[in-house]
């Protein structure tokens, strides 16, 4: 993942860094294109589409690698995913880390609501302990921290209940 400072919209930006990886998506969705072509002009038609969905499937991985993350700003975390969402820092109640099958870590904002809100980067699918999704976390986190504002109130465990 990367952060980039500054932009129009948001103060920081977390991201898929853009390596190799990304590239390689759109070179593949490229070959699958040509492929679908080719086999289009020879009158194969059920190739030719197999050959364009696969390609439009590599082309949107690529794009969707550059597109979805997080971005923080003052007022809110600003979730890039299928669907753009602004979430209040005022609504967080805590930023934490998951560690899931495999290996895999995701990081997700509770909301004051109950609410869980993943975020599509920072994180790490091939193995637990990634150098930059930790800091990616640790940023989110200490952003959090620095602009959730004074109406912020920790949840209290309940109070346990009288026995009868």
């Amino acid at each position: 993942m990367t952060i980039e400072q500054g932009g129009a919209e948001a103060d920081v930006k977390i991201r898929v860094p853009r390596t190799w990886l990304g590239h390689i998506q759109f070179v593949i969705g490229g070959v699958w294109l040509v492929i679908a072509a080719i086999y289009g002009l020879r009158g194969l038609p059920w190739l030719a589409l197999l050959g364009l969905v696969g390609g439009c499937l590599y082309v949107w991985v690529g794009l969707a690698m550059r597109i979805f993350g997080v971005d923080l700003t003052h007022k809110f975390a600003v979730v890039r995913g299928l669907r753009k969402r602004k979430v209040p820092w005022a609504e967080v109640q805590a930023v934490v880390s998951d560690d899931g099958k495999h290996g895999t870590s995701v990081v997700r904002l509770i909301l004051d609501s109950g609410e869980s809100v993943r975020l599509p980067f920072p994180s790490s699918y091939w193995r637990k302990g990634n150098a930059q999704c930790e800091r990616d976390f640790h940023r989110i986190d200490q952003w959090w921290i620095t602009h959730r504002g004074g109406s912020w109130r920790p949840v209290l465990p309940e109070a346990p209940q009288p026995s009868p």
